[in-house]
């Protein structure tokens, strides 16, 4: 089950999941970019950039996007990456920070995944939302995209 929080600023969105499987392992799963693109609604595909080519502070990556016939490509860069913990990055030049939190539950995890605006370039945010359909439907979209992707993360991790 998930569940979708916003905070009154709207600068945070988060949803949670509880996974039958501990935190290492699913923290491998998602810190493993190339399978993104099975996990999100929106992200089609990741690649590493540079000489980094794992989930550590500094390493930078290319997310490939998709909404309706819009096409899009972002450049992020890791900023924190704890095995178990924490992944987070942050896209470069919105500044848009999405984390993942990984908490013991028992013998399983907790995960929530985050979107956080409150650092970004909201002037550059909606002018490109324009290609999206808009800064409000798509935070929506991204919403439930959070929850789809976290129920594909759970379904991946309880069959391994």
């Amino acid at each position: 089950m998930t569940e979708s929080d916003t905070t009154t600023a709207a600068a945070v969105d988060r949803a949670t999941v509880t996974i039958a499987a501990p935190p290492e392992a699913v923290w491998d799963l998602v810190t493993d970019i190339s399978r993104m693109g099975e996990w999100s609604p929106e992200t089609t595909s990741c690649r590493w950039l540079g000489k980094r080519k794992g989930p550590e502070v500094g390493a930078r990556f290319v997310g490939f996007n998709k909404r309706g016939w819009a096409r899009w490509a972002t450049t992020v860069r890791v900023v924190e990456a704890e095995r178990g913990r924490s992944f987070a990055f942050r896209v470069e030049g919105l500044g848009v920070r999405w984390g993942y939190i990984f908490e013991p539950d028992g013998d399983g995890t907790q995960l929530t995944e985050t979107r956080d605006i409150s650092g970004a370039r909201i002037p550059v945010v909606k002018a490109l939302s324009v290609f999206v359909g808009g800064m409000d439907g798509h935070a929506d979209e991204l919403r439930a995209g959070m929850e789809q992707t976290l129920a594909r993360i759970k379904a991946a991790a309880e069959a391994a």
